[in-house]
Parts: C-alpha cells; structure tokens; sequence
C-alpha cells in the first residue's frame, strides 16, 4: 500500500564542513527534505510542509516534484531562505549555525502554512527538527487531523528547551525519535526507561527511540532496549541520516505498528542517505537500492540488551 504522508519542517541552504573529509557548498538541506527521502525510500508519497525565501532554486523544487515529491504545502516568502552551516567533528558531533545573512527557523516557522487543507488522505505525520513554537503548532494538526505522528527536535542555544522537559512540545506525537545527544542535553544521563515513562506520563508518547549515530539505534521498550544497528555499507556523506530515519521509522510503524521492525526500516533509510553526498543524489539512490533486501539482512543482527 502507498502511504500518503507529510514531512513537515524546513527546507535550507546548506554549508557543510565534515572535518578531514571536505566541503560542500550550498546543497539543498533540511529536516522536512531528508525525512521525506526516507519515507520515498520505502515507497511512500511523502509531501513536504516548508517556507522557503525568495531565493531557493525552481530546478531542486523541479527535482522533488519529479522523484514523487509533493511540494504542494511549501510556500515562499519574499526574504531569503533558512541558510545553515552544518559542522561535523571526525567523532561525528554535528554542530548547527545559522548564516546571517539569511532567515531564521522562528521566522519562516512563524510563515508556514497547514498542509490539511492542500494534502489529502495523509496517514501520518513526521515533526522535523524546528522551532519549539513551529513543532507545537505542527501537533495541533496532527491532533485535530488524528493522524499518525513521529517527532524529532532540535536543541540549540536559541530553542526553548523547557516545553520539552515538561512533555507540553510533544503532545499529539506517537513516537519521539532523539538522538543521544540530544537526550543529554535535556535531560542528561537519565536511564532510557525512566525517561519512557516520563514521556508516557507527560505527553502520551507511546514509543520512544534513541538515535546514536554510527552505533546504531535504541528502541525502548517496557522491559529491555533492543539495539538495531546501522545498515550503511559505507559513509561518504553523515548529513540528514537521523531525518532520513525518522521517514522510514514513519512508514514502518504505519505498515507494521512494530516500532523495533519501523527502527530496523528507519535505519536503512539513514543508509540511503550516508551512502552518497548531497540529498539530490541520495534521491536517486534510493530509488536504486533494495530497501527489502537490506532489511533482511540486518534483521538478524538486531539485539535485545
């Protein structure tokens, strides 16, 4: 079955330095643009829900819409785009820096549009890294639509971090996608369990999955944390693997409502992305690679600790 869903967030201007590796110059980036190549990875119609500036180019929209891409609920703005530069440490620590010289998360968030009215048959829902502000209005119409909805975040200096220890940022999501270090930052070294519970408690999240990178991703579950590893052959490119997860964490749990089966199909869409450079090319991987194929090979190395 083809699933209709909206990867909903922002769609940058990126610099990326990967130290020792190189540099890329103004790629197209965001978390709404590599979660909806993780869900187009499995064969879903993802639409993307995203302001952009006067100044995004018409060609990558082109190349979206021609991979299957709905940009039907992306709106421009007469100011410049969201631009970022995207820093990685040889360790894999990524750090996130608006540039100056464009907009910024609160404002094209404040200028978003709802993608209910403009998007229809939608049965799930992916919050990408944004505003506090942005993520909270985006749960109102996952709550008002009563749709399936995964969240990721975004913890930077300029994020209020609070409604998020509190649970009130991630009211009307099922699943709730962190990834370690972000975990850290807001609650620091809290036992995976007890912040399930918590989340449970606070905010109705029912499933709670813990991203870590090269090592793999924790899905917690009520008695053990079952490890799903990675699925990369190889890494050329780390940016957007964690939004690519979450897309095929988000086509996963509606296929299979099995969060540990939507990690393992979360996973490989984070392979998809790592294995080339730049989002454009990861589209066109995507479309080559046996997503099934690599599933089943990594099945087996799932382990429950």
């Amino acid at each position: 079955m083809v699933h209709r869903v909206v990867t909903v967030g922002e769609l940058t201007l990126d610099d990326i330095v990967v130290e020792g590796a190189g540099c890329d110059w103004q790629q197209p980036g965001g978390g709404a643009l590599y979660s909806a190549i993780g869900a187009l990875a499995w064969g879903a119609r993802p639409a993307i829900c995203a302001t952009i500036g006067s100044d995004y180019p018409d060609r990558w929209l082109d190349r979206l819409q021609a991979a299957g891409v709905d940009i039907t609920p992306v709106s421009r703005t007469p100011e410049r785009s969201l631009g970022l530069w995207l820093l990685y440490e040889r360790e894999g620590r990524r750090h996130q820096v608006e540039k100056a010289s464009g907009s910024t998360f609160a404002a094209l968030d404040a200028a978003r549009c709802s993608w209910r009215s403009s998007v229809p048959d939608v049965v799930g829902v992916h919050v990408a890294p944004q505003t506090t502000a942005g993520q909270m209005s985006a749960l109102e119409d996952v709550r008002a639509a009563g749709v399936v909805a995964t969240q990721d975040l975004l913890i930077e200096p300029f994020i209020d971090a609070e409604p998020y220890r509190s649970g009130a940022a991630m009211r009307g999501a099922r699943a709730f996608l962190p990834s370690q270090q972000e975990v850290g930052q807001l609650w620091r070294d809290i036992d995976p369990h007890a912040l399930r519970g918590h989340l449970r408690e606070s905010a109705g999240i029912e499933h709670l999955v813990i991203k870590r990178g090269a090592a793999g991703a924790d899905v917690v579950l009520d008695d053990v944390v079952v490890r799903v590893p990675p699925a990369a052959e190889t890494v050329v490119d780390p940016t957007g693997a964690g939004d690519a997860f979450c897309g095929g964490f988000l086509v996963g749990l509606i296929d299979t409502g099995d969060p540990v089966e939507a990690a393992v199909r979360g996973a490989v869409s984070a392979a998809v992305v790592v294995e080339t450079r730049g989002a454009l090319a990861a589209i066109e991987h995507a479309a080559c690679t046996r997503v099934a194929d690599r599933a089943r090979r990594i099945r087996p190395l799932v382990s429950r600790g």
